[in-house]
Parts: C-alpha cells; sequence; structure tokens
C-alpha cells in the first residue's frame, strides 16, 4: 500500500467514477484489501465535483458515462491547473485503436480493458500513484524552497533596516560631540573666559551613550550565542536604581520630567553580574526618559514576590505603545516595523540587550502598556534566595533524569 505524502499514516485515495455498480464493486473487491481508501462516482458531473472539491491520488475512469462521458471528464481534469496532476486509467470495452488514441489524446496517462485482469489492474494504479507521489513530493520541497527563500529574502531586508537604524542612531552622538568639540575649540581662539564645563558635561553624555551603543551590539550577538560569561554577586539594588535614574534626571533635556520613587527600605540585594546589570538599567532609564514627554512623571517601584525574586517596575506617562507591539519592542528584527508604525524604537538596540540580559540572568523583563496614561516596564530580577531555589531545582531536575 502506498502512503500519501506529508500525511504520515494515510493511505492513497482513489475516485473509481462509473455507471455500472456491479463494475463498482468489482473494483472495489480488488482495490481494497490493498489498502486503498475509495470513493465513487457514477457520472461524469458528479466526478468533476469531487474531484475539484476533494482531491483524489488517482482516477480509475468508465468512457461510457452519463451527462459527461470519460473522454470530456478526462480534458476538463487535464486543462484545469489544480487537477492536471492526477493520474487517470480510463477503463472501457471499447475496442478500437482510435478510441485508445482519442483516450490519450484526452490526457488520460493509462487505459484498461473490460474485461480486465486484476493483476494487471493493481499494478498500473501501483505505478502511476507512485509517479504522482514522486511529483507531489517534488512539488513540496519545491514550495518549501520557496518558502526558505522568501524568509532570506525577508530577513536581508530586515538585516539592511537595522543596520540603517543602528547607523543613525550612532550618528546622533558623534554630531554631538563633533560640534560641542568645535565650539570649544571657536571659545579658545576668541578668548573667552567662558568655561568648558557644559561643553565638556555634553561630550561625556554623548560618548556614554554612543559607548552604550557599541556595547550593545557587541553583547547582543554574545548573547544570542550564549558566550556572554554571567557573573553573579549581591548587588544593592535600590543604590543602583537610583544611582542611574539621578544620572538621567540631572540632564538638561529631562529637568521638567518628575520621578517618584517607591523602593522599600528592606529591598532584598538583587543577585545579578553588576556590570551587566547596570547597563540594563542604563539603557531601560534612556529609552524611559527619552519617551516620557516634559512635565510628566516617572514612577519607579520595587516589591519581592513570593517567589523571591525582585520585581522592579517602572511606569512613565505619555503615549502608550500599541498591545500588538509590545512584545515586539524587545525583538532586534521588530525595530523598522516599529519605526513605520510610528513608535519610536530604542537607541542602539537597548531594550533587545534589556530583554537578552534579562533573560541571562534567569529573569525577565517585559512591557504592559497602559491605556490613556503611558507604559510600564516590569524586571523579574532574581535574588540570592531565588537563585538559590532555581539551583536546587535545576540539581534535582538532573538527579531525577541521570542514568
Amino acid at each position: 500500500m502506498l502512503k500519501r505524502p506529508g500525511t504520515g499514516h494515510k493511505s492513497a485515495r482513489i475516485l473509481i467514477v462509473e455507471d455500472n455498480p456491479e463494475s463498482i464493486d468489482l473494483l472495489v473487491y480488488f482495490l481494497k484489501p490493498a489498502g486503498y481508501e475509495i470513493m465513487t462516482a457514477q457520472d461524469g458531473l458528479s466526478a468533476i465535483e469531487i474531484v475539484e472539491k476533494d482531491p483524489p491520488d488517482l482516477i480509475l475512469l468508465d468512457i461510457m458515462l452519463p451527462r459527461l462521458d470519460g473522454f470530456q471528464v478526462c480534458e476538463r481534469l487535464k486543462k484545469n491547473e489544480h487537477t492536471f496532476h492526477i493520474p487517470i486509467i480510463m477503463i472501457t470495452a471499447l475496442k478500437e485503436l482510435k478510441d485508445k488514441i482519442r483516450a490519450l489524446e484526452a490526457g488520460a496517462d493509462d487505459f484498461v480493458s473490460k474485461p480486465f485482469d486484476s493483476i494487471e489492474l493493481l499494478a498500473r494504479v501501483k505505478s502511476l500513484l507512485r509517479l504522482k507521489f514522486y511529483h507531489d513530493e517534488l512539488i513540496r520541497r519545491n514550495q518549501e524552497l520557496e518558502r526558505q527563500k522568501r524568509m532570506l529574502l525577508r530577513e536581508d531586508q530586515l538585516k539592511k533596516e537595522l543596520t540603517h537604524l543602528i547607523v543613525h542612531d550612532m550618528k546622533n552622538p558623534l554630531f554631538v560631540i563633533q560640534g560641542n568639540l568645535q565650539m570649544m575649540h571657536m571659545q579658545k581662539q576668541a578668548g573667552s573666559g567662558e568655561s568648558d564645563e557644559k561643553y565638556t558635561r555634553r561630550i561625556e553624555r554623548s560618548s556614554r551613550g554612543l559607548l552604550r551603543m557599541i556595547l550593545n551590539l557587541l553583547d547582543i550577538s554574545r548573547l544570542e550565542q550564549r558566550t556572554l560569561d554571567i557573573e553573579p554577586i549581591p548587588v544593592p539594588l535600590k543604590t543602583l536604581i537610583m544611582e542611574v535614574v539621578e544620572y538621567f534626571r540631572d540632564m538638561p533635556e529631562h529637568a521638567s520630567k518628575t520621578v517618584e520613587f517607591r523602593l522599600p527600605e528592606n529591598l532584598p540585594e538583587a543577585y545579578v553580574d553588576q556590570e551587566v546589570f547596570e547597563r540594563i538599567l542604563d539603557n531601560l532609564m534612556n529609552y524611559v526618559f527619552q519617551n516620557t514627554p516634559e512635565y510628566m512623571q516617572i514612577t519607579v517601584k520595587a516589591e519581592t514576590g513570593e517567589d523571591g525574586y525582585n520585581y522592579l517596575k517602572i511606569f512613565h506617562q505619555g503615549t502608550p505603545i500599541p498591545k500588538q507591539y509590545a512584545e515586539k519592542v524587545f525583538k532586534k528584527y521588530a525595530q523598522s516595523e516599529l519605526k513605520k508604525a510610528g513608535i519610536k524604537p530604542a537607541r542602539g538596540l537597548g531594550l533587545i540587550f534589556c530583554k537578552l540580559a534579562m533573560e541571562a540572568h534567569h529573569g525577565d523583563i517585559r512591557l504592559i502598556p497602559v491605556e490613556d496614561q503611558g507604559n510600564c516596564f516590569i524586571l523579574k530580577i532574581p535574588t540570592l534566595k531565588a537563585h538559590s531555589y532555581l539551583s536546587k531545582k535545576e540539581m534535582t531536575t538532573s538527579a531525577v533524569n541521570s542514568p
């Protein structure tokens, strides 16, 4: 018994088109024991309707039929781009050579004469089904190759768009650095006694932003390949949060924005790689401050869950991100899509780094848009307690699965 490609256990389906019930019964008697699934039609039009609705793998087609004869049925099916590939065996009592020639001209793949030999019939059926299945498998593989080709072309286009976004993001701090250096040079030539402090502070902030982007690009690749070493230690979470937030709050462009802290005094220490986690906060707060309008508020809240993790919630007022894009802000190749939708992506892939780095810590970060209010980022941050529980769980799982 031949199996249908791509269908696992299902057997081949054969449509018998014959107006004589006794002939149908005889064909079923021969074919059923071979494991084929049988369908029947007793006139030409019914046969065409069945084939168009639910195509079989092979058709046994009598010539002398009511409504449409076998020649007409064969011609119609072979001219239809959706059914031309179905093999047709013409079954006829006609003995004339011209009738056999006409059957072949109509598109028949083979024919047998009545009364037919069961062994010959089964051999012809099996041979044509094998060719049909080779054809189907070839089509399936070509479709898969075409799908992969489209995916590769799409990925290549996304990479180009992403590269353009990154280059654009990196130009901005470079222009700021260059512009302020020129201002310092002009001031020196003019002999002005004005302090260089405001220029150096701008250069320092732009340099930090540029370094953040470069490190993100390098570490995103390492995080994706799981080659970035994460060395967790106990870190005073409250202190670290306030230091990073204060850095951005002190910037002149954020002077009108207010920050409310709701951090408990007894907040457990985070168990994280301090350098990597500080960069997570740095990238996240950079995005939050950049997307908080003037005179709006940022709320920083933390609490410890029953699972032992610290949960840091950072809410900022402003335009909520549409829910369908809430997960895409963390996906590398969705950044150009966000921009086309009018959503400002994080500079230098900042949120993508945050997501990958939090997952590397066995934590998480997600975004929840708050309707008509703004957006809330929630970070699931491991503590020593949570890390110890996770380690014990992994050891137990390893012991259970070991031989």
